[in-house]
């Protein structure tokens, strides 16, 4: 029995470490969370490798790379007339 609940507690360990889950939380990261209460959707898209997830979609150039320079990342997919500036989702100028 005590095997078992080392097991699963060593288990649950590894996946908040690996980041998967935060401590308390839903898995959802922070930036995930701006994204969808604004209004967004979480998507995937191929932006430049320097490009982490969740790029400021109202500036130029996070995903603007050529194939052979980028890479999948999370995005926030805010509609039409709209993009994600790192907090949330807003109307674009």
């Amino acid at each position: 029995m005590i095997c078992k609940m080392l097991f699963a507690a060593a288990i649950v360990l590894v996946i908040i470490a690996s980041g998967c889950v935060a401590p308390g939380g839903t898995g959802a990261s922070d930036n995930e969370q701006k994204c969808t209460s604004s209004g967004g959707q979480v998507t995937n898209a191929s932006c430049c490798t320097s490009s982490a997830d969740f790029p400021d979609s109202c500036l130029i150039g996070a995903c603007g790379c050529s194939p052979s320079d980028s890479h999948q990342i999370r995005t926030c997919d805010c509609g039409e007339g709209k993009c994600f500036d790192g907090d949330s989702c807003v109307a674009m100028d």
